[in-house]
């Protein structure tokens, strides 16, 4: 059985020659503000509340922001991919999973966004995709 000791030593009782200072440890206060790194995980936006709505909609693999990304909403500092929100009306663009049907899907995510966005809303449903 293998023998525990009872104090075990700290980094500057083993090597006293190397200790930071002078062998006094400086006074360090850390402060760790978690606002700056952890993002909001609610949806402040109305596009971050639609693409919240659709994403929870089963099929809806993902938000497309179309062939060459032009797709979306921009914000200060981000983008919202698929969403786009103008007088006329809420308009998303999603990629729905292959075992899906795809009218029902559609229909879903139609139902969901109006439920949170301004009428009429238009889903175009831009690829599918395969599991392979």
């Amino acid at each position: 059985m293998t023998q525990v000791p009872e104090q075990v030593p700290t980094p500057l009782e083993v090597a006293p020659d190397l200790a930071p200072l002078g062998g006094v440890e400086p006074d360090v206060e850390v402060v760790v503000v978690l606002d700056d790194v952890v993002p909001d995980p609610e949806p402040r936006t109305p596009a971050e509340i639609v693409a919240a709505a659709v994403l929870g909609v089963p099929g809806v693999v993902r938000l497309h922001g179309g062939r060459f990304g032009e797709l979306g909403t921009y914000l200060p500092g981000r983008r919202v991919t698929g969403v786009r929100i103008d007088d006329d009306g809420t308009e998303v663009h999603v990629v729905v999973d292959d075992l899906a049907p795809v009218p029902e899907t559609a229909a879903r995510v139609q139902r969901a966004v109006s439920a949170v966005a301004p009428m009429p809303v238009r889903v175009h449903v831009e690829d599918i995709d395969t599991i392979v």
